[in-house]
């Protein structure tokens, strides 16, 4: 009978004294791992179309403990994928299999920025091949569907099978679901693979796509700042830098201390720090207002560590957690994020007389359309010129 196979079954798992014994996973089909008297070892195996069975061992020459079980099981799946996915299988292949397959090349092709590989993998993991983690609540009803999807050959899924994992999962977490099935369809159609696309029209079935326009106003803003002070530096800091910057939350809390130049009164963001940075491969140069200055300089240097903002867990980089973040919530309430921050800071832009043009960029935002192909100056100056004049503002504001 399979078992969750974890490091610590695997190392406190008696060996058998002669021959061998394998213990198969109840997550991943097909992967095991094999003892004998000396060699702890993963394998993967399959059944082929004509009743075959072969069985591989995963990770060349590397046993464990020098190969986790989480890395055997990804390349179980890696493995799986190529033998079963749609290459092999067509249409036939199991939706796991194929997506797992599909993710792996859309990794060889580097298609996708690392931390939306990131989440596409979570979503395939948790909603297509049923990996529960504790920190993941799902239903028994959930549990059902995402099982029933994951097993379904690719050409055999309906709408129906889709929706219900889909219902039984948390709007936006079913509105990524939605929109990532329906890449992998839409490639597999490329690849021609005739079926249709179960995961369809996903914005009329999530209700579309909620465009935000809350912009705190002064009074907001102003409480906003009072209370991320009272919880102190770093979140502090880091809320001052996303105000009076207008970058993106990212960005501000992986700032980096190469990146900075105190003197010049300079951040340098570099393309693959940027979300637009596949279209736009330039440095983004962002001039930093006095009081974003001094929030940096509040901030202690942890040795070997090239965060500026740095999180609980060693030399990770800062963000900011739920507590702190309910906390400020409960002090000032509304529909608010830190994205809006953003927006607060264009509009108020806007009411300082500052152009659309360079207002735009100070977010990062390319000029697009006749305008961007015609106007080709650089606006460095008049940037650093809006980033001043808005934090001078900040500054007015949250003294009076």
């Amino acid at each position: 009978m399979a078992t969750r196979l974890t490091d610590d079954f695997v190392r406190k798992f008696k060996a058998p004294k002669t021959g061998q014994h394998l213990e198969f996973d109840d997550l991943v089909s097909g992967f095991g791992v094999r003892f004998t008297p000396n060699v702890t070892s993963f394998v993967v195996q399959w059944r082929t179309r004509d009743g075959k069975k072969p069985r591989e061992t995963l990770g060349g020459s590397r046993r464990f403990p020098g190969i986790s079980v989480a890395e055997a099981r990804d390349l179980a799946r890696q493995r799986l994928g190529e033998v079963l996915g749609v290459a092999a299988h067509g249409g036939d292949a199991p939706l796991r299999l194929a997506m797992r397959a599909w993710y792996a090349r859309q990794l060889t092709l580097n298609v996708w920025r690392p931390r939306y590989a990131v989440k596409v993998d979570a979503i395939i993991r948790s909603y297509v091949e049923n990996e529960q983690s504790p920190r993941l609540k799902l239903t028994p009803a959930a549990i059902t569907a995402i099982d029933n999807l994951g097993n379904k050959g690719m050409t055999s899924v309906k709408r129906a099978d889709v929706m219900a994992v889909v219902n039984a999962i948390k709007p936006g977490i079913g509105e990524q679901f939605m929109a990532i099935g329906s890449s992998f369809y839409n490639a597999m159609l490329e690849q021609g693979i005739d079926c249709a696309n179960p995961f369809r029209n996903r914005l009329r079935v999530t209700g579309g796509r909620r465009v935000r326009s809350n912009t705190p106003k002064d009074r907001e803003l102003v409480v906003l700042w009072r209370a991320f002070e009272r919880e102190g530096d770093p979140n502090f800091a880091a809320f001052q830098l996303l105000v009076l910057t207008g970058a993106r939350r990212r960005e501000v809390t992986g700032m980096r201390w190469d990146e900075l130049d105190l003197d010049a009164g300079t951040w340098t963001l570099p393309p693959e720090r940027r979300k637009t940075g596949k279209k736009d491969p330039e440095p983004f140069v962002i001039a930093l207002h006095p009081l974003a200055v001094d929030a940096i300089k509040r901030q202690p240097v942890l040795k070997n560590c090239a965060f500026v903002l740095w999180g609980r867990r060693d030399k990770r980089p800062f963000d900011f957690q739920h507590p702190t973040l309910d906390r400020v919530h409960a002090a000032v309430p509304g529909d608010w994020r830190l994205h809006d921050l953003r927006r607060a800071m264009r509009s108020r832009m806007a009411k300082l007389g500052i152009s659309q043009a360079v207002a735009e960029q100070c977010l990062g935002h390319k000029l697009t359309g006749l305008v961007g192909v015609y106007d080709q100056h650089d606006y460095v100056d008049e940037m650093a010129r809006a980033w001043h004049a808005w934090g001078d503002s900040v500054r007015a504001l949250v003294a009076s």
